[in-house]
This record gives structure tokens, sequence and C-alpha cells, in this order.
């Protein structure tokens, strides 16, 4: 009996130590005690904005391949960028037929993110992040998360970058410097008046300043916009009172379209700037010597990439976390994916593997792109036949390489910046606009109508602006501010 219970201790200790030492072979953590299975191949299809589709997407796509089943995660990916003009409508067609894709890009300007979302165009992501994306979720931090919510659910990753927007201008550096300009002393709008009257009187081919629809000087406001785009509705980022009012009855707003009608009898803009809708066309072919943008720490340097020409910026307003900001660059897994696991599994990857990331961003290194540091990089050969335009959108910047001409501190910069950053007192609320749809579409085609050349410059607010608040009236403009109001009063009340 001793004998027999010793042989079935050994057979018994045996036994356990051939089970826990089963390997691991598909990169995933098995269960204790089960051996785990490789994953079956799976084919995910992903739809980005960019410079459109590039010549050498296969030979990228090979090489993600490659990596993807050395990490076990045994994925294939399809990668389509289409160009800035075409994706928005892209992503509708492609979400109202029920295509099947797993991922894509979206954004609070493009593929509207809260729009699609509410549609159910989106999976929820919550309980998967924490299975198959807790790195990203650890890296992204509360306040990327919360803002990018809908009723406390994330329907997209958004992008690891800064967290803030700050308006200012863009200026080429090369203009400036030829005619000696002091940019420095450059605090306001009215600021710019004697450096444009230098470039209308010296250089005929360039317009002064850059006030197009809806890329204009008007964002120097910096409302805190509630809801989308083109209806009324804002507060202040400092607000006290929390009042959401009508921004075309600020007094603020009626002075910066005065200034803007000054400059455009002045020369200073183009004269058809109301009509004009790419704002890239302009600035790429040298065209501008200022311009209103979102800056953050190198926006200057990435213009000066896209652009071949070398631009400097100021800042004019502090920088806040908005709404708009968490949710200004995402990629969301569609509802018809069929693998929303992998395809997370993926994003994963994509956000905290250095390889893969810039895989996927600048392509094959000593083809697309060659280092001259562990993190810095020049154009390689064949950088033409890959060059997305992504970087600065596109997952998490942190471990993105950076260009020769670019701050080797930049991202102790932009971490810096996101510090600094106070964040907006609607953080987290997200409008819902079901109970005045009508009202906002009565107010996008007056908006449409009206806002463009107010903007620009092109008429004369004294006339015009109380044509457009009283179109916006008619249009039903207080009750979408009354609504606003409302569910904002809630959701702060909620928040106590």
């Amino acid at each position: 009996m001793k004998k027999f219970i010793c042989i079935l201790m050994v057979l018994l200790l045996s036994i356990s130590l051939i089970t826990g030492c089963t390997t691991n072979t598909g990169g995933t953590e098995a269960p204790e005690g089960e051996e785990s299975k490789a994953l079956d191949f799976v084919d995910l299809t992903w739809y980005v904005i960019g410079n459109g589709q590039q010549d050498d997407v296969e030979k990228i796509e090979a090489k993600a391949n490659e990596y993807l089943e050395a990490k076990g995660i045994n994925a294939r990916l399809n990668l389509h960028c289409y160009d800035w003009g075409s994706y928005d409508q892209k992503m509708r067609t492609s979400i109202a037929a029920r295509e099947e894709f797993d991922i894509c890009f979206t954004s609070s300007w493009t593929n509207n993110y809260q729009q699609q979302a509410v549609k159910g165009a989106f999976i929820p992501l919550n309980d998967l992040m924490e299975e198959y994306a807790p790195k990203t979720k650890a890296q992204l931090g509360e306040d990327f998360l919360k803002g990018s919510q809908i009723d406390g659910i994330n329907y997209a990753i958004p992008a690891n970058k800064e967290k803030a927007h700050q308006w200012g201008f863009i200026i080429r550096k090369d203009l400036a410097d030829k005619y000696s300009l002091d940019i420095s002393k450059i605090k306001k709008l009215e600021d710019l008046e004697p450096y444009l009257q230098t470039i209308k009187e010296n250089e005929p081919n360039i317009y002064a300043l850059e006030a197009l629809n809806g890329e204009s000087p008007f964002k120097l406001l910096d409302f805190d916009r509630i809801g989308d785009d083109k209806y009324p509705g804002v507060v202040w980022n400092d607000s006290s009172d929390m009042k959401v009012f009508n921004e075309f009855e600020a007094p603020e707003t009626k002075a910066l379209f005065k200034t803007m009608h000054e400059f455009y009898n002045k020369g200073y803009i183009r004269q058809d700037a109301g009509t004009v809708t790419d704002f890239n066309a302009d600035l790429t072919a040298g065209k501008i010597f200022v311009s209103t943008k979102s800056l953050k720490p190198g926006k200057d340097a990435e213009m000066s990439i896209s652009t071949g020409y070398e631009w400097v910026q100021v800042e004019i307003t502090p920088p806040i976390i908005s709404n708009r900001d968490t949710s200004g660059s995402m990629q969301a897994i569609s509802q018809t994916s069929k693998n929303p696991e992998r395809a997370l599994m993926v994003l994963e990857l994509f956000n905290t593997d250095q390889y893969f990331n810039n895989l996927i961003n600048f392509g094959i290194e000593d083809i697309h792109y060659k280092k001259i540091s562990d993190n810095q990089i020049v154009p390689g050969p064949e950088n033409e036949k890959y060059n997305p335009g992504t970087p600065w959108m596109f997952g998490n910047q942190f471990i993105n390489y950076l260009w020769e001409n670019e701050d080797p501190e930049k991202w102790d910069k932009f971490r810096d910046f996101n510090d600094k950053a106070s964040t907006t007192k609607t953080l987290g609320f997200i409008f819902d606009p079901s109970k005045v749809k009508n009202e906002i579409a009565a107010c996008n085609n007056v908006w449409d109508q009206y806002v463009p050349a107010l903007e620009t410059g092109t008429v004369d607010p004294e006339e015009y602006l109380p044509m457009a608040i009283n179109a916006f009236k008619e249009a039903g403009s207080d009750r979408i501010i009354a609504e606003k109001q409302r569910q904002l009063d809630e959701w702060l009340q909620n928040q106590k």
C-alpha cells in the first residue's frame, strides 16, 4: 500500500508539472491549467484620413502582417487612406450601407463621432478596453477618456497627443525676416495691421491674411461650443454662471467682424474668401503670410514639413482642454466588424509598440525614411511612395519618430503643454440634439448663408450681422439655446 501511494503521488506531481509548463503559443494569456491555442488568422479593414491611398501601401501591409503574426495577434491588415476631401462622404456611405469593416478614423470634424456613435455605427469599448487594451487606457488618462464619452460610454479611442487647443497665428518666417518684422509684438488680431500692410504693398502674389469659410480669425474668440458647428449656443470657457448664449449677439463677435471687414477692404484678404473651401491649397502654394491655427508645441515645424515653407507660430489664447480636443482624433471599431476583439488588440499594439506605430505612420526604414538618431528621421529614397500625412493625429504620438527639423524635446513640451492646460467646465458633457433637429437643420442653412461672408470680412457686420441674428431666431436658435441650457443645467447638477 505504501509503494502504491508513493507511485500515485509521483504520477500526480508529474502531471501537475507538465500542465504548469504548457507553452502559450498564441501570444495571449491562457487560463491557469489550460493549454492556449494560437489565434486563427483574420482579415481587418482599417479606414483612415490623410493624403490618399499610397503607392507602397501593400509593402507596409506585408511588414505589418509579419509583425502581427510574430506578436501572436494573427491579423492581416487592409489599409485604406482616403484624402481630406473625400473621407467624410466615404464613411457616411459605408456606414449607411452597413458595409463590413473593422476600424475607422472618427472625430468631431470628420466622420462625426457623436452622430455616428448615437446612430449605432461603433461598438462600446469600456469593457473591451479593460481586457484587450489596458495599456492604452492607462496612458490616455481620465480626462481624455471622460471627455470623449457619450453618456459614460467610450465608442472610440482618442489619439494620445496634445490634449488641449490654443489658438494663434502661423506666420511665414522667410517673409517676416525679409521685412524685419518683429512678431513678438503680436498679442491680438488688431496687432497684425502693420505687418499685413507691409506684405500687401510689397508682395502682390501673397494673401496677407488667410480667412476662409470655417478657417478664419473668428476662432480666436474661443467659445466653448456646445454641440456641433453651424448652429448657435456657446458658453465662455471661464463662465461663472454657465449661461448658454448666442455667440453672434456677443459684442466681441461684432468687434472681430468689424476688424475683419476693415482688413478685407484694405486688400489683406482674398476677395473671394467667403466661397473658398479648400484651406490647404493656398498654404501649400506659398500664397499665405498669416493663418489662424490651433497651435501646440512644434506646430510650426509640422507645417514647414507639410507645405515646404518655413513657419513660426504666435500663441494668442491660453491652452484649454475641451470635448472637441478629446474627440478631435480617434479610432473606432465598427458594429459590422466580425472581429472587434482582434481589432482592439491591433489598436493596443499600435498605441504601445514603437516599431508598429512608426511603420504605419512613416513606412519602412531605409526605404521611406532613414534614421539619423534613435528618434529622429529624414525622408528616405522612396518617401513619396508612402507619406500618408497622419502622425499628428494617428495613435500615440509620444512614440512617433521626429523629423530632422523638429525639436528633439517636442514630446516633453507636449507633456508640459498638457499639464498646464485648464479644462472647460463642460468637459464630459455631450449635447443631445434629438429634440431640436429641425431647428438645427434650419440654422445650418442660415449659417451657410451668412457666416462665411461675416467671418471673412466680405460684408459689413453693421448691416449683415443683425440680419443673421434675426434669421437664426426665425430658424429656431432660441429653442436650441434653451434646450442646451436645460441639458447643461441637468448635467451640472448631476456632477455635484
